[in-house]
């Protein structure tokens, strides 16, 4: 079969794309980014590369892996890698523009995976026969009618794993296309290199990847230079991946050390296909003609690399649900749908879109405008708010069924001392808190009025009535954290937030949030002249509470306490008693030989920081740690580098 011709500026895969990219970036919500553990990990990860030269980040972020006076993430490289642009350009947006306005900076790196992602569904389509129009409706389906349009705004990993695994797909079937050497051995090579991105994003890709280069194996008597290209163009991601992986945790595999996967597989098989709250088919229905054009390209005979591609989407499928489904937090513990199985989804859509196409014109538009309509939530409403207002829900009580598969490191104290488990591991089964039930939910308490009159939505979720255990931590719902978590519904776009930044209660400022913990990095690992350049850097972007209790300390440190002692007295009177600054003040006394005065500053600051030794030992200045870090820092649970574990939790 001859490769198709490219597709022209005006092809309707073109078209479709740009229509993509200018629904996503017309409704972005750009304020979010680091506000999930993971990513601010990865972030963490780029700004300490640009800031500092290393990867180390500061003791005490939840399930980093500890290195003694410092830490490091446990997630894979690849994002932290394409965030650098962002890390680097960040600070002079921030002194441009003020604090928190390079937020949008980290969201083009998921947006254009979005992007790529369906691109290469479109690609891939139109390698498998389709027409330009049936190759649009596949960058359309990938793009706006599945949840992997959702995560153009998010800090996860998953638009980025979708864009290599879709681009291993289709770089691979287009090295088999191609009938010139040259060009069938560059597209080899970049497959290859694809497919070793996707594992330095994600190590357990390293079982799906190698699948999308099977069409590199039909026939031919090119094959054996095409493969020989995909190893080499392989190479260097791979060797930086296993290279990181033994540098940060000893050896392969093992970031994910106490945690395993310990969910029945049938349990999670259900759940993840067909499930009320995350199954695949309520937010891609396309996945249903996806399954029948899988089928019928595996029996159809005479075009092998077509036959190859499709056996290749179907074995990284399954792999992915496979793993997904008997993951202990199968459900992904936030983001919008199933996110464990969105990198499936360029995988998925160019054979959807191949059976959608031959339906009449009225019934093809039914399937993409229901696939569009499923996934708009996410579009009007960020996932963030949602994630965070459930991830404050009360902690479930830990039974038998849940110890068998929720890891030590997920199991905390509830308010009355019991061991308890996140929220999500029990909502995520009960169809009240669905997301399609509850986003609609979510977006109409916003609209309520009032602080107040939110705050009383939020109050009862829409599982109060079965589950009233799993309420809001909080009761009565506070009204100023109402203002942050629901604030009145605006209409967002890619780079809002370069006008406004932290001036917008709900907007985080990951760059900033990064550089802080570099100082601290810096004060724990004994360099602290490198530490009084960040703090100052810090201070300068964004005067407060942090930046003041940060150069304090950098000047404390360094034994310069009568210029520390200087800098606290010449600060205005709203400044001088916040509680970080409280706390590093305790420091400087017990320094100065004043253990009276230092226990009355750490019993003014313990109120903030429970669990800390500032709140646990505030009259015995003595015991107190060397650093504000150790003073302030409440110790989390032990991330031990080792491989994932299979079966029961214990």
């Amino acid at each position: 079969m001859a490769r198709p011709p490219a597709p022209s500026p005006s092809s309707p895969a073109r078209r479709a794309l740009l229509a993509v990219a200018a629904v996503l970036a017309l409704t972005a919500d750009d304020r979010h980014a680091g506000k999930v553990s993971d990513g601010r990990q990865m972030i963490g990860t780029a700004v300490a590369i640009t800031e500092t030269g290393g990867i180390g980040l500061a003791k005490g972020a939840p399930r980093t892996v500890d290195r003694g006076d410092d830490a490091v993430s446990r997630y894979g490289f690849g994002t932290p890698l394409a965030q650098l642009p962002a890390a680097f350009l960040a600070p002079s947006v921030e002194r441009r523009f003020g604090a928190g306005t390079s937020q949008p900076l980290f969201l083009l790196a998921p947006l254009l995976a979005v992007l790529l992602a369906a691109g290469a569904a479109g690609s891939v389509a139109r390698l498998a026969g389709a027409s330009p129009s049936v190759a649009g409706l596949a960058v359309l389906l990938a793009g706006l009618g599945s949840p992997l349009g959702a995560y153009s705004t998010s800090d996860f990993s998953e638009p980025l794993q979708a864009a290599a695994l879709g681009g291993t797909l289709a770089l691979s079937f287009a090295a088999t296309r191609a009938t010139a050497p040259g060009a069938s051995g560059r597209l080899s090579a970049a497959a290859g290199f694809s497919a070793g991105f996707a594992i330095l994003l994600k190590s357990s890709l390293a079982f799906v990847a190698p699948l999308l280069l099977l069409p590199l194996a039909a026939a031919s008597l090119l094959r054996g230079r095409r493969l020989l290209s995909a190893g080499l163009g392989g190479a260097a991601p791979l060797g930086s991946w296993l290279v990181l992986e033994i540098v940060r945790f000893g050896a392969p595999f093992s970031g994910y050390g106490g945690e395993g996967f310990t969910h029945p597989f049938l349990d999670g098989l259900w759940r993840l296909l067909v499930g009320p709250n995350r199954g695949l088919l309520l937010f891609f229905p396309a996945a249903v003609f996806a399954g029948a054009g899988l089928a019928r390209a595996l029996r159809a005979g005479g075009d092998a690399p077509r036959r190859l591609a499709a056996a290749a989407s179907l074995a990284a499928t399954a792999v992915l649900l496979v793993t997904a489904a008997t993951w202990w937090a199968w459900h992904g513990a936030g983001g919008w749908g199933p996110r464990l199985l969105v990198p499936a989804v360029p995988l998925l859509a160019p054979w959807a879109a191949l059976v959608a196409g031959e339906l009449a014109d009225r019934p093809r538009h039914l399937v993409a405008g229901l696939s569009i309509a499923l996934n708009l939530p996410p579009l009007l409403l960020h996932p963030s708010f949602v994630d965070t207002y459930v991830a404050n829900a009360r902690r479930p009580a830990l039974t038998p069924s849940l110890e068998r598969e929720v890891p030590s490191i997920a199991i905390e104290p509830d308010e009355g001392g019991a061991p308890s488990v996140p929220p999500d591991q029990v909502l995520a089964t009960i169809p009240a808190a669905a997301p399609h039930v509850l986003y609609p939910w979510y977006f109409a308490a916003s609209l309520a009025g009032s602080p107040e009159a939110v705050a009383a939505r939020l109050a009862r979720p829409p599982w109060y009535e079965r589950r009233p255990d799993l309420g809001p931590r909080l009761v009565p719902f506070p009204a100023e954290l109402a203002r942050i978590l629901a604030p009145p519904p605006r209409w967002g776009f890619l780079g809002r937030s370069f006008l406004h930044g932290v001036d917008d209660p709900s907007c985080g400022s990951v760059y900033l949030q990064s550089l802080a913990e570099q100082v601290l990095r810096a004060h724990e690992t004994g360099r602290l002249d490198e530490g009084l350049v960040l703090a100052d850097r810090l201070l300068s972007l964004r005067p407060g509470e942090e930046g003041d209790a940060l150069f304090v300390e950098s000047l404390r440190l360094l034994g310069r306490l009568d210029t520390a002692a200087s800098y606290l007295a010449s600060l205005p009177r709203d400044r001088e008693a916040t509680p970080s600054v409280l706390a590093v003040r305790a420091l400087l006394a017990r320094d100065r030989k004043d253990p009276g005065r230092a226990s009355r500053f750490a019993e003014a600051a313990a109120p903030w920081f429970p669990g800390a030794p500032v709140a646990t030992l505030p009259a015995t200045p003595s015991a107190w740690p060397r650093t504000w870090a150790a003073f302030t820092r409440r110790e989390e649970a032990r991330v031990e580098p080792a491989l994932p574990q299979a079966g029961v939790a214990r």
